[in-house]
């Protein structure tokens, strides 16, 4: 996505992330991985965009605002804006890379995430779904990889383009996403991401992060932590704000005026279609 990418903000996130440099490979890649997934899926920001301006493309956050917010309130974003700042950082470094946009049970392209190149095998990235690996694209079959909530399952449907990811934690598999292994050209990429805006996610508050000991998720002040195998939930019922910020890094402020622009812009918003985070247990 080369129209909103910035080298010297790629170059910026190298130096947070204490990267002076990240070879192209599959080392480099998982590196730079693990970093970016320390930036928060969030639509905090994005409501207040939504809220700020009234032109659907100028409420599209570029690599220098999410790095910014990130730096001054501990934000990052959802999946587009996230997915077009890391598309940035690879390319920056040199990695062979396309977006794509993925399916999920309530439409289509309703997701987006990067497919790394690396000679003849392939990689899928997936920023707003805070992979914290690179998980290896079958070309037939499957692949699996495990982390902290369990396993993923990545499975190629025949011998066609299309995958479908599942998770699976305790005995139980859930489909997450059907992923179109398809470079994504930049003008349907930007409109999928300025359509998210009409989305009913934006009528939710809701917060992702990964710790050590799991994912943290909240949606409208049900917060659920989520390890292998098992999780917990709590219901945030006062301080709201401050909790927000303690669990995921995420200031008050930002929390509170999002929250109340959410309150009273509540029954103007569109519901049409849904975008909740894809991590979401």
């Amino acid at each position: 996505m080369s129209r909103l990418d910035d080298v010297q903000t790629s170059r910026d996130f190298l130096k947070l992330a204490g990267l002076s440099h990240a070879r192209p490979d599959s080392e480099g890649l998982t590196r730079l991985a693990f970093e970016f997934a320390r930036l928060p899926y969030e639509n905090f920001t994005k409501i207040l965009r939504a809220a700020e301006f009234a032109e659907p493309s100028r409420r599209l956050r570029t690599p220098e605002i999410v790095l910014s917010d990130h730096v001054d309130m501990g934000a990052g974003g959802t999946c587009f804006s996230l997915t077009n700042f890391f598309c940035g950082v690879l390319a920056h470094q040199g990695f062979e890379l396309y977006p794509v946009l993925c399916d999920r049970s309530y439409g289509p392209d309703t997701h987006c995430a990067i497919v790394v190149r690396m000679g003849a095998q392939k990689y899928l990235v997936d920023p707003g779904y805070l992979m914290r690996e690179p998980m290896r694209v079958p070309e037939a079959g499957d692949s699996v990889q495990r982390g902290q909530r369990g396993l993923l399952r990545l499975v190629r449907l025949g011998e066609s383009r299309q995958l479908v990811l599942f998770s699976e934690s305790g005995g139980v598999r859930k489909l997450r996403y059907r992923l179109k292994d398809v470079p994504v050209g930049e003008d349907l990429f930007v409109r999928r991401w300025v359509e998210s805006f009409d989305w009913a996610m934006m009528r939710h508050l809701c917060a992702s992060r990964q710790a050590e000991q799991g994912q943290v998720y909240m949606r409208d002040g049900r917060m659920r932590r989520v390890r292998a195998g098992r999780g917990g939930q709590v219901r945030i019922d006062s301080n709201f704000a401050q909790e927000i910020e303690r669990n995921f890094g995420i200031s008050r402020r930002l929390v509170e005026l999002a929250r109340d622009s959410l309150t009273s812009n509540k029954s103007k918003r569109p519901n049409r279609r849904h975008e909740h985070p894809a991590l979401a247990p």
